[in-house]
């Protein structure tokens, strides 16, 4: 949209420079309003009615300034309607439409038989070709070696996933095996050490003795005790609930690149989520990004979780954006509102000229279902 406003501004210049050349006649005023009308509503029209138009803009021009003395600002006028035309026209019919520009632009002096300013433009248009071609040819390239790059980074950030997935569970193994020997060695002599002391006690005649073979008896069991929660505590992820999907937002960022303000109101981290709610959680978030670097053109957000009514927790992704946009929902918006759905929440999208804010809710309680 940016682009065409500059376009506008160029062939608003340009026309008043050519008209303050030219001259101002009623039939240059009915013309003039036409061109622009059709002008504008080119951004709103489809494909074919865009190309049409095209066709149509340089005859209003040439039948507005037609005239034997040359006049720099029309060949302007042409060359950003040209340049324009690009995303509409592509290859053979780009090429058609050029040489329909130059053969306009060209026909005042045929026709007039001004031989020397038709030379003369011919070599304009010949040289801004092959200017057009070669920045033409290097955003192309540009545009490869972006692709290439985005390839190779979307395929490094897969590699430092799997890297990072790969040592978790190295480090799980790890555990799982300290809590193993723990219990194998640790846990069964405990065990072995409480039924000897059973035994002794039960043995023992002196009731003095039977009292010191329960206190201990007790310690030991105490010991058993914990020394169970430390294996249970080895077996169990190393975090759980908010932190955990805090700790994955945190690594999404690094990777991607981007810088997330992230806001806790209170009670947030207090909150018990299941396993489910915080994948949901992070899932949500991770597309609402991915939207984000499509549509922003910044690669920032703020990200806030909040307590709703004591019962319900929120969070919310606002970021700024290019322009306004219609709101379609693909794969991914229906994932996330398919996601939420399953944990009895839902989805709301808020848009403003600047901003975009998804926001998701659901309660806190597992609801039974029969």
């Amino acid at each position: 949209m940016i682009d065409f406003w500059i376009s506008f501004i160029f062939l608003v210049v340009n026309w008043l420079f050519a008209v303050w050349t030219e001259g101002f006649t009623e039939f240059t005023v009915l013309i003039s309003g036409l061109f622009f009308t059709l002008y504008f509503i080119l951004p709103v029209t489809k494909k074919r009615w865009r190309q049409l138009i095209f066709i149509l803009l340089p005859i209003l021009l040439a039948s507005m300034f037609i005239s034997p003395d040359f006049n720099g600002f029309i060949w302007l006028s042409y060359l950003a309607i040209g340049i324009q035309s690009t995303e509409t026209f592509k290859r053979i019919g780009l090429g058609i439409y050029i040489i329909y520009l130059y053969g306009l632009a060209v026909f005042p002096y045929v026709f007039y038989q001004e031989w020397l300013y038709a030379c003369y433009l011919s070599l304009l248009v010949l040289i801004t070709g092959v200017l057009f071609f070669y920045t033409k040819r290097a955003t192309d390239q540009k545009k490869v070696l972006q692709e290439q790059y985005e390839r190779v980074y979307d395929e490094f950030r897969l590699l430092k996933r799997q890297l990072l997935s790969s040592e978790k569970l190295a480090r799980q193994e790890e555990r799982n095996q300290i809590a193993r020997e723990i219990h194998d060695s640790v846990g069964h002599r405990l065990t072995a050490l409480l039924m000897q002391m059973e035994v002794a006690r039960l043995q023992t005649p002196n009731e003095e003795m039977k009292n010191k073979f329960s206190e201990l008896k007790k310690l030991a069991q105490a010991s058993l005790q914990d020394t169970r929660q430390a294996v249970k505590t080895l077996k169990s992820e190393e975090t759980a609930g908010i932190q955990a999907v805090i700790q994955l937002i945190r690594k999404l960022e690094s990777e991607s690149q981007l810088r997330l303000s992230i806001t806790m109101k209170t009670g947030v981290l207090s909150a018990i989520l299941t396993n489910q709610q915080s994948v949901v959680i992070y899932r949500s978030i991770q597309e609402a990004l991915t939207n984000m670097m499509r549509h922003s053109y910044s690669r920032e957000a703020s990200i806030e979780f909040q307590i709703v009514a004591k019962r319900d927790l929120r969070f919310q992704v606002s970021h700024p954006l290019k322009d306004k946009i219609q709101i379609n929902e693909g794969f991914g918006l229906k994932s996330m509102r398919e996601r939420l759905n399953e944990i009895d929440g839902r989805l709301t999208i808020h848009q403003s000229d600047s901003y975009l804010t998804v926001v998701g809710q659901f309660p806190l309680e597992v609801k039974k279902h029969d």
